[in-house]
Protein backbone atom coordinates (compact mmCIF):
# COMPACT_ATOMS: atom_id res chain seq x y z
CA UNK A 1 0.00 0.00 0.00
CA UNK A 2 2.77 2.45 0.95
CA UNK A 3 4.53 1.82 -2.36
CA UNK A 4 1.29 2.52 -4.26
CA UNK A 5 0.76 5.81 -2.41
CA UNK A 6 4.32 6.92 -3.24
CA UNK A 7 3.88 6.02 -6.92
CA UNK A 8 0.56 7.85 -7.05
CA UNK A 9 2.18 10.84 -5.32
CA UNK A 10 4.91 10.96 -7.99
CA UNK A 11 2.39 10.43 -10.79
CA UNK A 12 0.13 13.23 -9.63
CA UNK A 13 3.07 15.58 -9.19
CA UNK A 14 4.31 14.88 -12.72
CA UNK A 15 0.87 15.17 -14.33
CA UNK A 16 0.12 18.46 -12.60
CA UNK A 17 3.60 19.79 -13.36
CA UNK A 18 3.05 18.97 -17.04
CA UNK A 19 -0.37 20.58 -17.09
CA UNK A 20 0.70 23.79 -15.36
CA UNK A 21 3.96 23.97 -17.32
CA UNK A 22 1.90 24.52 -20.46
CA UNK A 23 -0.02 27.54 -19.13
CA UNK A 24 2.75 30.21 -19.13
CA UNK A 25 4.50 28.93 -22.26
CA UNK A 26 1.35 28.95 -24.41
CA UNK A 27 1.03 32.80 -24.49
CA UNK A 28 4.66 33.14 -25.64
CA UNK A 29 4.23 30.34 -28.17
CA UNK A 30 1.07 32.00 -29.48
CA UNK A 31 2.91 35.30 -29.97
CA UNK A 32 5.67 33.46 -31.85
CA UNK A 33 3.15 32.08 -34.36
CA UNK A 34 1.22 35.35 -34.68
CA UNK A 35 -1.62 34.91 -32.16
CA UNK A 36 -1.92 37.95 -29.87
CA UNK A 37 -4.24 39.85 -27.49
CA UNK A 38 -7.58 38.39 -26.51
CA UNK A 39 -7.09 35.45 -28.91
CA UNK A 40 -4.39 34.17 -26.53
CA UNK A 41 -6.97 34.24 -23.76
CA UNK A 42 -9.38 32.28 -25.95
CA UNK A 43 -6.78 29.55 -26.56
CA UNK A 44 -6.04 29.33 -22.83
CA UNK A 45 -9.71 29.32 -21.82
CA UNK A 46 -10.76 26.69 -24.38
CA UNK A 47 -9.33 23.95 -22.19
CA UNK A 48 -11.24 25.17 -19.14
CA UNK A 49 -14.49 25.10 -21.11
CA UNK A 50 -13.91 21.49 -22.19
CA UNK A 51 -12.85 20.43 -18.70
CA UNK A 52 -15.91 22.00 -17.11
CA UNK A 53 -18.23 20.27 -19.58
CA UNK A 54 -16.48 16.89 -19.26
CA UNK A 55 -15.96 16.80 -15.47
CA UNK A 56 -19.42 15.27 -14.83
CA UNK A 57 -18.58 12.51 -17.32
CA UNK A 58 -15.21 12.04 -15.58
CA UNK A 59 -16.92 11.48 -12.23
CA UNK A 60 -19.30 8.97 -13.80
CA UNK A 61 -16.44 7.03 -15.44
CA UNK A 62 -14.45 6.86 -12.21
CA UNK A 63 -17.38 5.61 -10.13
CA UNK A 64 -18.91 3.20 -12.68
CA UNK A 65 -15.86 1.61 -14.31
CA UNK A 66 -12.52 0.28 -13.08
CA UNK A 67 -10.91 3.50 -11.86
CA UNK A 68 -7.37 2.30 -12.40
CA UNK A 69 -7.92 1.27 -16.02
CA UNK A 70 -9.83 4.46 -16.78
CA UNK A 71 -6.90 6.50 -15.47
CA UNK A 72 -4.34 4.54 -17.53
CA UNK A 73 -6.33 5.14 -20.70
CA UNK A 74 -6.92 8.86 -20.18
CA UNK A 75 -3.37 9.55 -19.02
CA UNK A 76 -2.10 7.96 -22.24
CA UNK A 77 -4.46 10.24 -24.20
CA UNK A 78 -3.29 13.24 -22.15
CA UNK A 79 0.32 12.57 -23.17
CA UNK A 80 -0.58 13.05 -26.84
CA UNK A 81 -1.88 16.61 -26.38
CA UNK A 82 1.60 18.16 -26.04
CA UNK A 83 3.10 17.03 -29.37
CA UNK A 84 -0.16 18.29 -30.92
CA UNK A 85 0.80 21.88 -30.08
CA UNK A 86 3.81 21.48 -32.37
CA UNK A 87 1.90 19.62 -35.07
CA UNK A 88 -0.93 22.20 -35.38
CA UNK A 89 0.45 25.78 -34.95
CA UNK A 90 -2.75 27.53 -36.12
CA UNK A 91 -5.28 29.49 -34.03
CA UNK A 92 -8.30 27.30 -34.82
CA UNK A 93 -6.32 24.08 -34.47
CA UNK A 94 -4.88 25.14 -31.11
CA UNK A 95 -8.40 25.72 -29.80
CA UNK A 96 -9.29 22.15 -30.81
CA UNK A 97 -6.10 20.83 -29.16
CA UNK A 98 -6.96 22.68 -25.95
CA UNK A 99 -10.53 21.34 -26.02
CA UNK A 100 -9.18 17.80 -26.42
CA UNK A 101 -6.66 18.42 -23.65
CA UNK A 102 -9.41 19.67 -21.34
CA UNK A 103 -11.61 16.63 -21.94
CA UNK A 104 -8.91 14.06 -21.14
CA UNK A 105 -7.42 16.08 -18.27
CA UNK A 106 -10.81 16.26 -16.56
CA UNK A 107 -10.42 12.54 -15.84
CA UNK A 108 -6.70 12.65 -15.00
CA UNK A 109 -7.14 15.57 -12.62
CA UNK A 110 -9.81 13.75 -10.64
CA UNK A 111 -8.55 10.16 -10.80
CA UNK A 112 -5.24 10.29 -8.93
CA UNK A 113 -6.71 11.87 -5.81
CA UNK A 114 -9.54 9.34 -5.93
CA UNK A 115 -7.14 6.40 -6.25
CA UNK A 116 -5.07 7.72 -3.35
CA UNK A 117 -8.19 7.94 -1.18
CA UNK A 118 -8.97 4.32 -2.06
CA UNK A 119 -5.58 2.90 -1.07
CA UNK A 120 -5.20 4.92 2.16
CA UNK A 121 -6.62 3.42 5.40
CA UNK A 122 -9.93 4.99 6.45
CA UNK A 123 -8.39 6.44 9.63
CA UNK A 124 -5.66 8.24 7.67
CA UNK A 125 -7.65 9.59 4.72
CA UNK A 126 -8.04 13.22 5.87
CA UNK A 127 -4.41 13.65 6.94
CA UNK A 128 -3.12 11.57 4.02
CA UNK A 129 -5.05 13.47 1.37
CA UNK A 130 -3.97 16.79 2.89
CA UNK A 131 -0.37 15.71 2.35
CA UNK A 132 -1.12 14.11 -1.01
CA UNK A 133 -2.87 17.26 -2.23
CA UNK A 134 0.40 19.11 -1.75
CA UNK A 135 1.36 17.64 -5.13
CA UNK A 136 -1.15 20.10 -6.60
CA UNK A 137 0.66 23.06 -5.07
CA UNK A 138 4.15 21.86 -5.99
CA UNK A 139 3.08 20.87 -9.52
CA UNK A 140 1.60 24.32 -10.05
CA UNK A 141 4.93 25.90 -9.16
CA UNK A 142 7.53 23.46 -10.52
CA UNK A 143 5.75 22.92 -13.86
CA UNK A 144 5.87 26.54 -15.08
CA UNK A 145 9.51 26.83 -13.96
CA UNK A 146 10.55 23.80 -16.03
CA UNK A 147 8.47 24.83 -19.05
CA UNK A 148 9.81 28.39 -19.12
CA UNK A 149 13.38 27.25 -18.47
CA UNK A 150 13.34 25.01 -21.54
CA UNK A 151 11.46 27.60 -23.61
CA UNK A 152 13.94 30.38 -22.78
CA UNK A 153 17.08 28.32 -23.30
CA UNK A 154 15.94 26.19 -26.23
CA UNK A 155 12.55 26.77 -27.88
CA UNK A 156 8.79 26.47 -27.43
CA UNK A 157 8.81 23.20 -29.37
CA UNK A 158 11.46 21.79 -27.04
CA UNK A 159 9.38 22.78 -24.02
CA UNK A 160 6.32 20.93 -25.34
CA UNK A 161 8.45 17.83 -26.02
CA UNK A 162 9.89 18.05 -22.49
CA UNK A 163 6.39 18.18 -21.02
CA UNK A 164 5.46 15.19 -23.19
CA UNK A 165 8.40 13.29 -21.67
CA UNK A 166 7.22 14.18 -18.15
CA UNK A 167 3.74 12.76 -18.84
CA UNK A 168 5.24 9.55 -20.24
CA UNK A 169 7.22 9.08 -17.01
CA UNK A 170 3.97 9.64 -15.08
CA UNK A 171 2.28 6.95 -17.18
CA UNK A 172 5.09 4.50 -16.40
CA UNK A 173 4.84 5.25 -12.65
CA UNK A 174 1.10 4.64 -12.45
CA UNK A 175 1.45 1.51 -14.59
CA UNK A 176 3.58 0.05 -11.78
CA UNK A 177 0.82 0.56 -9.18
CA UNK A 178 -1.46 -2.25 -10.41
CA UNK A 179 -4.41 -1.31 -8.23
CA UNK A 180 -7.17 -3.92 -8.26
CA UNK A 181 -10.85 -3.12 -7.98
CA UNK A 182 -13.84 -5.42 -7.62
CA UNK A 183 -16.41 -5.42 -10.39
CA UNK A 184 -18.55 -2.29 -10.18
CA UNK A 185 -22.32 -2.25 -10.51
CA UNK A 186 -22.75 0.19 -13.36
CA UNK A 187 -25.47 2.83 -13.24
CA UNK A 188 -26.97 4.82 -16.07
CA UNK A 189 -25.39 8.22 -16.65
CA UNK A 190 -27.39 11.22 -15.51
CA UNK A 191 -26.37 14.84 -15.05
CA UNK A 192 -27.95 14.91 -11.58
CA UNK A 193 -25.84 11.96 -10.37
CA UNK A 194 -22.67 13.31 -12.01
CA UNK A 195 -22.51 16.27 -9.60
CA UNK A 196 -21.83 15.51 -5.92
CA UNK A 197 -23.95 17.99 -4.00
CA UNK A 198 -22.00 18.03 -0.70
CA UNK A 199 -18.82 19.07 -2.58
CA UNK A 200 -20.44 22.08 -4.30
CA UNK A 201 -19.87 24.62 -1.48
CA UNK A 202 -16.16 23.76 -1.41
CA UNK A 203 -16.03 23.96 -5.21
CA UNK A 204 -17.80 27.32 -5.29
CA UNK A 205 -15.53 28.74 -2.58
CA UNK A 206 -12.28 27.55 -4.20
CA UNK A 207 -13.40 28.81 -7.61
CA UNK A 208 -13.02 32.43 -6.46
CA UNK A 209 -9.66 31.69 -4.86
CA UNK A 210 -8.30 30.27 -8.14
CA UNK A 211 -9.15 33.29 -10.33
CA UNK A 212 -6.04 35.33 -9.38
CA UNK A 213 -3.89 32.20 -9.68
CA UNK A 214 -5.08 31.65 -13.25
CA UNK A 215 -4.34 35.28 -14.09
CA UNK A 216 -0.82 35.25 -12.66
CA UNK A 217 0.28 31.89 -14.03
CA UNK A 218 -1.05 32.61 -17.52
CA UNK A 219 0.33 36.14 -17.84
CA UNK A 220 3.38 36.23 -15.57
CA UNK A 221 5.72 35.78 -18.55
CA UNK A 222 4.17 38.69 -20.47
CA UNK A 223 4.13 40.84 -17.31
CA UNK A 224 7.83 40.14 -16.73
CA UNK A 225 8.61 41.12 -20.33
CA UNK A 226 6.69 44.40 -19.99
CA UNK A 227 8.48 45.29 -16.72
CA UNK A 228 11.90 44.17 -17.98
CA UNK A 229 12.01 41.51 -15.24
CA UNK A 230 12.25 38.46 -17.48
CA UNK A 231 15.61 37.50 -15.93
CA UNK A 232 13.84 37.08 -12.58
CA UNK A 233 10.82 35.14 -13.85
CA UNK A 234 12.32 31.66 -13.48
CA UNK A 235 13.29 32.46 -9.91
CA UNK A 236 9.71 33.61 -9.31
CA UNK A 237 8.66 29.96 -9.60
CA UNK A 238 11.49 28.84 -7.31
CA UNK A 239 10.29 31.25 -4.62
CA UNK A 240 6.75 30.03 -5.27
CA UNK A 241 7.85 26.48 -4.45
CA UNK A 242 9.79 27.74 -1.42
CA UNK A 243 6.68 29.49 -0.11
CA UNK A 244 4.61 26.33 -0.55
CA UNK A 245 7.20 24.21 1.25
CA UNK A 246 7.41 26.66 4.15
CA UNK A 247 3.62 26.74 4.46
CA UNK A 248 3.40 22.96 4.39
CA UNK A 249 6.15 22.38 6.95
CA UNK A 250 4.92 25.08 9.32
CA UNK A 251 1.16 24.47 9.20
CA UNK A 252 0.64 20.70 8.84
CA UNK A 253 0.21 20.18 12.60
CA UNK A 254 -2.43 22.92 12.69
CA UNK A 255 -4.26 21.30 9.76
CA UNK A 256 -4.14 17.88 11.45
CA UNK A 257 -5.51 19.34 14.68
CA UNK A 258 -8.42 21.01 12.87
CA UNK A 259 -7.31 24.65 13.22
CA UNK A 260 -8.52 25.50 9.74
CA UNK A 261 -10.17 28.87 10.25
CA UNK A 262 -7.10 30.85 11.27
CA UNK A 263 -5.09 29.35 8.39
CA UNK A 264 -7.70 30.36 5.81
CA UNK A 265 -7.90 33.92 7.17
CA UNK A 266 -4.12 34.34 7.30
CA UNK A 267 -3.71 32.96 3.76
CA UNK A 268 -6.31 35.32 2.33
CA UNK A 269 -4.73 38.38 3.95
CA UNK A 270 -1.33 37.43 2.53
CA UNK A 271 -2.74 36.81 -0.96
CA UNK A 272 -4.79 40.02 -1.07
CA UNK A 273 -1.76 42.14 -0.14
CA UNK A 274 0.39 40.25 -2.67
CA UNK A 275 -1.97 40.89 -5.59
CA UNK A 276 -2.48 44.53 -4.63
CA UNK A 277 1.30 45.02 -4.65
CA UNK A 278 1.43 44.33 -8.41
CA UNK A 279 0.24 47.94 -8.86
CA UNK A 280 3.68 49.27 -7.96
CA UNK A 281 5.94 46.32 -8.84
CA UNK A 282 9.11 47.49 -10.60
CA UNK A 283 11.96 45.39 -9.16
CA UNK A 284 13.03 41.78 -9.33
CA UNK A 285 13.15 41.51 -5.53
CA UNK A 286 9.50 42.53 -5.37
CA UNK A 287 8.59 39.89 -7.98
CA UNK A 288 10.42 37.19 -6.02
CA UNK A 289 8.78 38.24 -2.74
CA UNK A 290 5.39 38.10 -4.46
CA UNK A 291 6.18 34.56 -5.64
CA UNK A 292 7.09 33.46 -2.12
CA UNK A 293 3.95 34.96 -0.57
CA UNK A 294 1.82 33.53 -3.39
CA UNK A 295 3.23 30.08 -2.63
CA UNK A 296 2.72 30.58 1.09
CA UNK A 297 -1.00 31.28 0.63
CA UNK A 298 -1.80 28.56 -1.88
CA UNK A 299 0.41 26.02 -0.09
CA UNK A 300 -2.13 26.22 2.73
CA UNK A 301 -5.43 26.70 0.88
CA UNK A 302 -5.19 24.01 -1.81
CA UNK A 303 -4.40 20.97 0.39
CA UNK A 304 -6.80 22.24 3.04
CA UNK A 305 -9.84 22.44 0.75
CA UNK A 306 -8.97 19.11 -0.89
CA UNK A 307 -8.92 17.46 2.54
CA UNK A 308 -12.33 19.03 3.27
CA UNK A 309 -13.80 17.24 0.25
CA UNK A 310 -12.12 13.84 0.49
CA UNK A 311 -12.42 13.63 4.28
CA UNK A 312 -16.21 14.10 4.19
CA UNK A 313 -17.01 11.83 1.23
CA UNK A 314 -17.81 8.07 1.38
CA UNK A 315 -15.49 5.91 -0.76
CA UNK A 316 -18.06 4.99 -3.47
CA UNK A 317 -18.70 8.68 -4.23
CA UNK A 318 -15.10 9.96 -4.14
CA UNK A 319 -14.72 9.94 -7.91
CA UNK A 320 -17.70 12.19 -8.56
CA UNK A 321 -16.90 14.28 -5.44
CA UNK A 322 -13.34 15.02 -6.61
CA UNK A 323 -14.56 15.69 -10.14
CA UNK A 324 -17.11 18.16 -8.76
CA UNK A 325 -14.56 19.89 -6.55
CA UNK A 326 -11.94 20.11 -9.31
CA UNK A 327 -14.37 22.22 -11.32
CA UNK A 328 -13.21 25.06 -9.06
CA UNK A 329 -9.75 24.90 -10.64
CA UNK A 330 -11.13 24.68 -14.17
CA UNK A 331 -13.56 27.57 -13.77
CA UNK A 332 -11.30 29.77 -11.64
CA UNK A 333 -8.21 29.42 -13.83
CA UNK A 334 -10.34 29.78 -16.96
CA UNK A 335 -11.92 33.01 -15.71
CA UNK A 336 -8.54 34.35 -14.60
CA UNK A 337 -6.90 33.61 -17.96
CA UNK A 338 -9.74 35.04 -20.04
CA UNK A 339 -10.13 38.07 -17.78
CA UNK A 340 -6.46 39.01 -18.01
CA UNK A 341 -6.50 38.58 -21.79
CA UNK A 342 -9.15 41.30 -21.91
CA UNK A 343 -7.70 43.52 -19.17
CA UNK A 344 -4.24 43.44 -20.74
CA UNK A 345 -5.52 45.39 -23.72
CA UNK A 346 -7.77 47.79 -21.79
CA UNK A 347 -6.16 48.75 -18.45
CA UNK A 348 -2.88 46.82 -18.41
CA UNK A 349 -1.60 43.86 -16.42
CA UNK A 350 -0.55 45.65 -13.15
CA UNK A 351 -4.03 47.07 -12.54
CA UNK A 352 -5.62 43.86 -13.80
CA UNK A 353 -3.63 41.70 -11.35
CA UNK A 354 -4.51 44.04 -8.47
CA UNK A 355 -8.22 43.91 -9.32
CA UNK A 356 -8.25 40.13 -9.11
CA UNK A 357 -7.73 40.48 -5.34
CA UNK A 358 -11.47 41.18 -5.23
CA UNK A 359 -11.97 37.45 -5.88
CA UNK A 360 -10.12 36.67 -2.62
CA UNK A 361 -12.43 39.02 -0.72
CA UNK A 362 -15.49 37.28 -2.18
CA UNK A 363 -14.00 33.85 -1.44
CA UNK A 364 -13.28 34.90 2.14
CA UNK A 365 -16.86 36.07 2.66
CA UNK A 366 -18.22 32.78 1.27
CA UNK A 367 -15.97 30.83 3.65
CA UNK A 368 -16.87 32.90 6.72
CA UNK A 369 -20.61 33.06 6.07
CA UNK A 370 -21.20 29.47 5.01
CA UNK A 371 -18.39 27.01 4.16
CA UNK A 372 -16.67 26.88 7.55
CA UNK A 373 -19.86 25.89 9.40
CA UNK A 374 -20.86 23.60 6.53
CA UNK A 375 -17.60 21.63 6.80
CA UNK A 376 -17.83 21.30 10.58
CA UNK A 377 -21.38 19.99 10.26
CA UNK A 378 -20.35 17.36 7.67
CA UNK A 379 -17.25 16.35 9.61
CA UNK A 380 -19.09 15.42 12.82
Amino acid sequence: MEQKVILLFITNLLVLAAFYASIPIIPIYCQEIGITGSRVGIVLTAMSVATILFRPVAGYLLDNFNRYRVYLLFLALFCLSFPAFIAFPVFGALIIVRLYMGAVYSVCGSATMTLAGDVLPQSKITAGISRFAFTVSIGMAVGPYVGLQVQNHMSSKASFLTIFGITVIALICVSCCRIRYPKVERKKFSIRDSIYGPALPFMFNMMFLMIPYGAVIAYSSIFAQEKDLIAYLLYFYITLVAGMLVSKLSTQKMIDSGKHRVLVYASLVVLILTMASYLFMTTGIHLLLAGFLFGLGYGILQPLFQSFVTGTTPAPQRGVANATYMLSYDIGIGIGSLLMGCLQESIGLPIGFALTAIAYVIGGIVYIVYVDRYYRRLHR
